[in-house]
Parts: structure tokens; C-alpha cells; sequence
């Protein structure tokens, strides 16, 4: 269930481009249906769309004399096929009807792919004036071609027509209405001299010339319009329930309620008053009654399945508990709304019944539901992301890192609400193809606005995908220094260990020279110098650095060549497919020295450089601290003695005596 939360946006937003038009979908049942591919001309007007004939011909042909069985056999396979053609085609003239109900504005959008009122005028006017010419001149063929092209296009106008009438029209239309139409559109197909057509079209079969090629063209689209456009209204005639309007008063069978609460005496002496506001008792009863049920429930859901829900998890005590609490309050609210909306949406229209709610009025409460659904799953998502990956410590133990867990979460959700706005447009009728090239064309006005945005954003990429340094890393730059707190979008949150925090732009990191402290996996550095003093022996000395240097082998927190494990990394790096320097890359060190570095002014300094096992800055303190104490152990147990900065003032002895000799004696 949870999972299904965090893709269903990608559903929606795959449904929603996924389906097609109304009248990409009218285009392809005629395509499939009604479209000739082959004709001769001693072939019957029926054959002209149905592939199925030309196949039962070609059938018969194969074969000079079969057999009778062979012959059944062929029969009933023909039948099979054709019935099973049938039935695909009265399905997709389902589809087509529901689509019409469904999306009216696509029904009614004058730049649709099937036929433009604008386009088709001049278009008219065009044909008309070749006609008038070519019959001056005498060009009959020529004449033919536009005629059938003029009635290709009047066909094509009846369809558009007809089906906006349907789509304006559906919800307060009675059968008579349909059927009356239906009756008028079949009349106006009837004027189509189509049998005058059929002869100059067997004639035009043979010729190879333009004006030919163009009758036969113009010919099959005539047929398969007209063809298809008699069938759909046949189907109508036939099934006129298609385009019944169910409301939900009608779906709830509430129309038979409010007419027997309206029978009652009392109430319809009321009605007599009522009727000026155009309302009844029955109406009013019911849409009470649904105002209280949906309050109900929502009284229920807010407080009573609230409270067992949190009984339920205050009895597990875990470390989540204080999460789940917040978004089962957060959810309770939307879901309250959602179900009082839906009470109301249903009160409204048994206010107003028969009649049908209005299409804004149906737009708003669609887009109330799509920004309460929107939240919830919103709330869902984060919900899932946080229990499943921070709180269980899920991304620590497969390696996903935080900021990019936050970069999913924010992508869900933004995407989450651009499905929404995008299916509220497209019930709006905005024209989602024409937007998006608009928004293509502006795209690069709004690039050079938010240049400093973009850089920011594809900063944000750059350090993800460098890993350059993750959160609560510890990073330093040319201007600053502290532990990374969040990567966002345009900016990262950086908290100075002087507790100040500071915030830098996303590009600025991605560009600069930055040292990640964080990225060591074994040796933090231990690096001194211990002087001692001139007077010391050469021998003790000796045996000291020899004593420091198998003490500092020996100690269990120092990192050493033998004591490191690195089957860790190894097995990372084998993953990666690099050759790659491993204790570089992972940030291992084991070097181990101690020598005797250099004669100073005032000391003999012995050089110690190592590194601790650990990295963690506390731990190396006191491994530090260890190690300086041993030091001094053996100094002193090798004699030796610390070196401090000092000054020694030498005497001569002769010079003295002949200093005071010269001085003044007093008497």
C-alpha cells in the first residue's frame, strides 16, 4: 500500500499523457475501421471499408473448386472474424462516447486535429472558386476531384458539429432530442450524390495522372467518413441510454426518496411556498440528511478512529511513535475535508435535481479534491521516506546518502503537484500540447532570469553526484569552516564551530578547493617533536627512539601496516572497477616514524609522526595523550630530559681578573 503511495503520481502523470484526445481517438476507429487500403472497381459499395469482404473474396478466389467442408469451414472462420471485428468496434464507439462525456472541452476546442472551422472556410471558399473555374473551361475530372473534396469537408464539419452538440448538450437531453438530431444528420448524408462519385472514382482507378490519383484519394476519405459518421448514428439510434445523464442523486436512486418525503401532506403545503425559491421539502430532507451523514463520518474518522489508532501505537513503544502521531494529525484534517466535501458536492446537486450541476461549479469541487488528495499523498510520501530510511537507520546500512534521499523526496513531491495542476488544466481545457511549446519558448527568457538559480541548482547535482561531501561532514574552504547541516536546492547550511551558521551557494562549493575532514576511514595524524637536552648521552637517545618507535608499533590505537583492515574498502573498490590507489582514495594511513630530525638552538629534536586508528577527534585526544605520556616514560627511564628554549652566559676567567684590576680602588 505504501509503495503504491509513492508511485502513484508517476501513474497519473503516465495515465494522463499516456490517453488519448477525443479526436485523436474518433481518427484512429476510423483509420482502423473504415479506411480503404486497396479498391477495384468492380467491387460493391460495402466493400469499401470492410477489409473483411475483400478477404472473404480473395479466399474464394485462392481456390477454383473446394471442397464443401472446406468451404463451411472458411464460412464459419469469416463469421468469426467479422463478429469479432463487430465487437471491436462497437467497443471503441463506447470509448469514443465516454471520452465525449468525460472531456467535453476537448470535444469543443476549435484547433482539434479532425477538423478547424477557421482553416475549413477558406478552405470552402478556395474549392468553390476552382470549381467555378474548371467548369468554365470544361475540366470535368478536375471539377469531380473538388466536389468530392468540398463534400469531404462538409462531412467532416456535420461530424464536428454534431459531436459538439452532443458534448453542450448530453446532460439535459431527452431521447426524442437525440433521436431527432440523429434523423436530421442522417438527412443531410443522404444529399452526398455518392453513386456519381463511385463511377468517376472506377474511372480515375486507372489513370495514373495527378487529377486521378486525387479523386481516388479524395473518394476513400469521403467514404470513410461518411461510412463511419452513418454507424455512429445508427449505434446512437440503437442505444440512446449511452448519453443518459447519471447523477448521483439518480446513481443513489435519491429521486424516488425525495419524491415520496415531497407526498407527505404537511411537506406539500410547504412546497407551494418553497416552489417561488425553486426548492421542495424532499430536497431540502435529503440534502439535511447528507449534510448530517457526511459530518458524521467525519466526526468519526477525526476523533473516534483517531483515538484507536493512536492507542494502537502508543502501546509499541518505539522510536517512531512521535512520527507517526504527527502525520496521523496532519492526515485526519485533509481526510475530514475530503469527506465533507464530497457530502456537499452530493447535497448540491439533490438541491438543484434534475438539473445538472454546472460545469464551473463541478471544475471547483474537482479542484479542491485534486489539492486535498495532492496533500495527503504529499504527507504519505514523507511519512514513508522518514520511517523507512532515517528513522530504521535503512540509509546508513545501504548507503544512501541523506541529501539524496531529500533530493528524491523533494522531486516526488514536486512532481507530485505538477500532475495535479496539469490535470486540472486539462479538465479546464486548457491546451496542454500548446502550453508546453509556449513554456519551451519562454524557457530560455527564464534560464537567463534565474541564471544564478540554475548554477545553484546543477551545484547541487555536481556535489551529489562528486560526493563531494555529505551531511554532518566536516568541510573546510578558503572562507569557511564547520559541519554541514543541509544541502539544498540553491544553498548549503554550514554551522561554524564557533556555533555561527552560515549559508553558502551551492555553485560556490561545487567550484571551490575543499578539504572533507570526514572522509578518513583509518589515521588521524599525530605529529610531534620532542626535544631534549645537549647534555644528554648519545647511547640513551638511541635506545629511546628505539623504544618510542616499538612502543608505538605496539600500541592497539595507533594504525599500523599489520594492524589495519582494509577487506572492507577492497571490496568497495572491486564494486567500482577503478585501479585506484585504495589508502588514498578511502583515506587510510599507517605510517609509522621516528627518527632523530634535527640539531635546534636549543635542543635535539626527535621527530614522531603516526596516525591513531581512530578519526573521531575526542578518541585522538586521548590516544595523543597516551602516547605523550609513554614518551616521557622513557625519557626519563633513558635519563633524558626535555629541552626549553634557554640562554648560558660563559665567563672568562682572565678577562674578569684584568676587568677588576682596572677598576678604581676606594678608600
Amino acid at each position: 500500500m505504501k509503495k503504491t503511495a509513492i508511485f502513484l503520481p508517476i501513474l497519473l502523470a503516465t495515465l494522463l499523457f499516456a490517453a488519448g484526445g477525443f479526436w485523436q481517438t474518433l481518427m484512429d476507429i476510423e483509420k482502423k475501421f473504415y479506411q480503404q487500403t486497396q479498391v477495384q472497381p468492380a467491387e460493391k459499395k460495402e466493400n469499401i471499408h470492410s477489409p473483411l469482404e475483400q478477404k472473404k473474396k480473395e479466399g474464394a478466389t485462392a481456390s477454383a473448386a473446394p471442397s464443401k467442408k472446406e468451404s463451411n469451414t472458411t464460412s464459419l472462420k469469416v463469421q468469426a472474424d467479422l463478429s469479432s471485428l463487430i465487437d471491436a468496434r462497437l467497443a471503441r464507439f463506447n470509448e469514443l462516447i465516454a471520452l465525449l462525456k468525460e472531456k467535453p472541452y476537448e470535444v469543443r476546442d476549435p484547433k482539434n486535429p479532425f477538423f478547424n472551422p477557421k482553416k475549413a472556410q477558406s478552405l470552402r471558399a478556395k474549392l468553390k472558386t476552382r470549381i467555378a473555374a474548371n467548369t468554365k473551361y470544361g475540366y470535368k475530372f478536375a471539377v469531380t476531384r473538388d466536389r468530392i473534396a468540398l463534400d469531404v469537408l462538409f462531412v467532416k464539419e456535420r461530424i464536428y458539429r454534431f459531436f459538439v452538440y452532443l458534448a453542450d448538450s448530453w446532460t439535459e437531453m431527452d431521447v426524442d432530442t437525440l433521436r431527432k438530431r440523429i434523423a436530421k444528420e442522417k438527412s443531410r448524408l443522404k444529399q452526398i450524390d455518392i453513386d456519381s462519385y463511385k463511377t468517376k472514382y472506377d474511372a480515375a482507378l486507372s489513370g495514373n495522372d495527378k487529377i486521378s490519383k486525387a479523386i481516388v484519394e479524395n473518394f476513400r476519405e469521403l467514404s470513410m467518413h461518411r461510412d463511419f459518421f452513418n454507424d455512429i448514428l445508427d449505434y446512437l439510434d440503437a442505444n440512446p441510454a449511452l448519453l443518459r445523464y447519471r447523477s448521483l442523486a439518480s446513481l443513489f436512486n435519491l429521486d424516488q426518496l425525495i419524491e415520496k418525503i415531497n407526498s407527505v401532506p404537511s411537506f406539500a403545503q410547504i412546497n407551494v411556498a418553497l416552489r417561488y425559491l425553486h426548492l421542495d421539502m424532499g430536497r431540502l430532507s435529503i440534502f439535511l440528511l447528507i449534510m448530517l451523514l457526511a459530518w458524521g463520518s467525519s466526526f468519526v474518522i477525526y476523533y473516534k478512529v483517531y483515538a484507536v489508532l493512536k492507542h494502537l501505537i502508543m502501546k509499541e513503544e518505539n522510536e517512531i511513535d512521535e512520527l507517526l502521531l504527527y502525520n496521523l494529525e496532519k492526515l485526519r484534517r485533509p481526510l475530514f475535508l475530503l469527506i465533507l466535501t464530497f457530502g456537499f458536492e452530493l447535497g448540491i446537486e439533490v438541491l438543484i435535481y434534475p438539473k445538472p450541476l454546472d460545469e464551473a461549479v463541478l471544475l471547483l469541487f474537482y479542484a479542491v479534491y485534486l489539492l486535498i488528495i495532492s496533500y495527503i499523498l504529499i504527507l504519505v510520501v514523507d511519512s514513508i521516506f522518514f520511517e523507512y530510511l532515517l528513522k530504521k537507520e535503512k540509509a546508513k546500512t545501504k548507503e544512501v546518502r541523506q541529501e539524496l534521499i531529500n533530493l528524491i523526496l523533494s522531486i516526488v513531491k514536486i512532481t507530485i503537484v505538477i500532475v495535479a495542476l496539469i490535470m486540472l488544466l486539462v479538465r479546464m481545457g486548457v491546451n496542454i500540447t500548446g502550453l508546453l511549446a509556449s513554456l519551451g519558448i519562454g524557457g530560455l527568457a527564464v534560464a537567463l532570469a534565474a541564471q544564478s538559480t540554475l548554477s545553484n541548482f546543477f551545484g547541487l547535482l555536481k556535489i551529489i553526484f562528486d560526493n563531494s561531501f555529505s551531511q554532518g561532514d566536516w568541510i573546510e574552504t578558503k572562507d569557511v569552516e564547520g559541519t554541514v547541516v543541509e544541502i539544498g536546492f540553491i544553498s548549503t547550511v554550514i554551522r561554524t564551530f564557533d556555533n555561527a551558521l552560515i549559508v553558502v551557494p551551492n555553485a560556490t562549493l561545487a567550484n571551490s578547493a575543499l578539504k572533507n575532514w570526514n572522509r578518513r576511514t583509518i589515521g588521524r595524524r599525530i605529529k610531534m617533536y620532542v626535544g631534549v637536552t645537549y647534555g644528554s648521552r648519545r647511547e640513551n637517545l638511541m635506545t629511546a627512539i628505539d623504544e618510542i618507535h616499538t612502543m608505538l608499533i605496539d600500541h592497539p590505537d595507533i594504525a599500523t601496516p599489520k594492524n589495519v583492515d582494509k577487506k572492507i574498502v577492497k571490496k568497495r573498490s572491486m564494486r567500482e572497477k577503478k585501479l585506484v590507489s585504495i589508502e588514498d582514495k578511502y583515506g587510510i594511513k599507517s605510517t609509522l616514524l621516528v627518527y632523530l630530525d634535527e640539531f635546534a638552538d636549543s635542543s635535539v629534536n626527535i621527530l614522531i609522526y603516526c596516525f591513531s586508528k581512530t578519526v573521531n577527534w575526542e578518541e585522538w585526544l586521548k590516544v595523543k595523550q597516551d602516547v605523550m605520556l609513554k614518551i616521557w616514560e622513557i625519557l626519563e627511564r633513558n635519563d633524558l630530559e626535555f629541552a626549553f628554549p634557554s640562554e648560558s652566559i660563559y665567563f672568562d676567567p682572565e678577562n674578569v681578573k684584568s676587568t677588576f684590576h682596572a677598576l678604581p680602588k676606594w678608600e
